[in-house]
């Protein structure tokens, strides 16, 4: 067993192996070499933290191309602002940092609102990066003490950081927050906000993992990250979302205070341990359901397609084996088009490609938020006999809601 990648002290049990998996955002011309790693699922045994066995290192996650990007929910930031604005008193000249191009528009609500001392840091400027294209899957591995201690110095100790959807990139999340807390001012706050997998696990949706988080977090398990010293829990917030709900930890940097390390209760240890367990041991059996159904559409001949070419789409056919009931992927973006998604190999292509008479059904690797407007706008397709599902246990089109 490794050792626990948050509390730094539990043995991780091993329990969902995948085999050698590709970098999903590595897309590739045909026969063109992608990196691969083994990925595992695990859980810590003391804090019960659901965990990769062993991250994929970052400077092997760095996207090829410049026009990679990653969205993030934001409908409830207005609500972050205004509950971060009630449990502290920020000075009109204090110093607040975003951690990357994510917390871009919270830093503008802050901004409009009379916080002008807003900065971004910089991947390449403050972190130091030589990689081209390096990005979130970065800041982690690169924001060393050392350079927190040097941002410190060169901007003044930050009264406020915000930092949206990093924490669960950092191989060693601890360490990352420590980090952190190096560039706060006494009585500063800190706001981290994470996924929260708790649903994911239930439902048992194996598109959570990727290959870039490295640790999934719960309401119950997401305030070990405060071992910081002098960090201390000020508000847990929890805001629901299609596929995923969202977490937001607040904190302040107490002066002189203890040690800020949170204990997970032993009854919620035990839950997590069970639940991740029991997602595990399921995986075979929604495997084997999703070949049997995939094997039912394709007899006549005809194939399947996906829709999204992103690291859920692949995901859910690498992990399930299910690439040779597939013809192609559709996908929006015209940089993608022609070439392959990492793994499977299937190519990635325009929509005007589906055909029912050639697609039996398309199968949907996108946020449910916006299926009914992708569905609208391949009318033809459904029109002349085709059918859409999601991949997604939570959409009400999921695909096992037929199996």
């Amino acid at each position: 067993m490794s050792v626990c990648r948050v509390c730094c002290v539990g043995p991780v049990e091993g329990t969902l192996a995948l085999g050698r998996q590709p970098v999903s955002s590595h897309f590739a011309a045909r026969g063109q070499h992608i990196v691969t790693h083994d990925l595992s699922l695990g859980v810590c045994l003391a804090c019960g933290v659901v965990q990769l066995v062993e991250p994929f290192p970052f400077r092997d996650l760095v996207p090829p191309y410049d026009w990679i990007t990653y969205r993030e929910p934001e409908e409830h930031l207005d609500a972050v602002v205004d509950t971060l604005l009630s449990r502290v008193t920020l000075p009109a000249d204090a110093v607040i940092f975003g951690l990357s191009f994510k917390d871009r528009t919270t830093l503008d609500r802050l901004k409009r609102l009379g916080y002008p001392r807003c900065h971004l840091i910089d991947v390449v400027h403050d972190l130091g990066s030589t990689t081209p294209n390096a990005n979130i899957e970065s800041v982690p591995g690169l924001l060393t003490p050392e350079i927190a201690r040097r941002i410190r110095a060169e901007r003044g100790p930050a009264h406020l950081i915000i930092a949206r959807h990093v924490v669960e990139h950092a191989e060693v999340a601890g360490r990352f927050v420590a980090a952190l807390s190096d560039m706060l001012a006494p009585g500063g706050t800190m706001v981290l906000e994470v996924p929260d997998c708790t649903a994911n696990l239930r439902r048992q949706d194996y598109t959570m993992l990727w290959e870039e988080h490295v640790t999934y977090f719960t309401p119950e398990t997401l305030p070990q990250i405060l071992a910081a010293p002098g960090l201390t829990s000020i508000g847990l917030d929890i805001h629901p979302f299609p596929f995923e709900d969202v977490l937001v930890l607040t904190a302040v940097k107490r002066h002189g205070a203890a040690d800020g390390t949170h204990t997970v209760p032993t009854e919620a240890v035990a839950r997590n341990v069970a639940l991740t367990r029991q997602y595990a041991e399921a995986f075979g059996l929604w495997t084997e359901r999703y070949r049997q159904w995939c094997e039912r559409l394709t007899r006549d001949g005809r194939k399947l397609a996906l829709y999204g070419a992103g690291h859920l789409s692949a995901a859910f056919v690498n992990f399930h084996e299910l690439g040779e009931y597939f013809a192609f992927v559709v996908d929006d973006t015209p940089q993608k088009q022609g070439l392959h998604l990492p793994g499977c190999g299937l190519p990635i292509v325009a929509q005007d490609r589906l055909n029912s008479n050639q697609i039996a059904a398309c199968l949907m690797g996108f946020a449910p938020q916006i299926e009914d407007k992708v569905i609208a706008n391949n009318a033809g397709f459904q029109e002349s006999g085709g059918s859409f599902y999601s991949i997604f246990a939570d959409s009400k089109r999921s695909i096992r809601n037929v199996l």
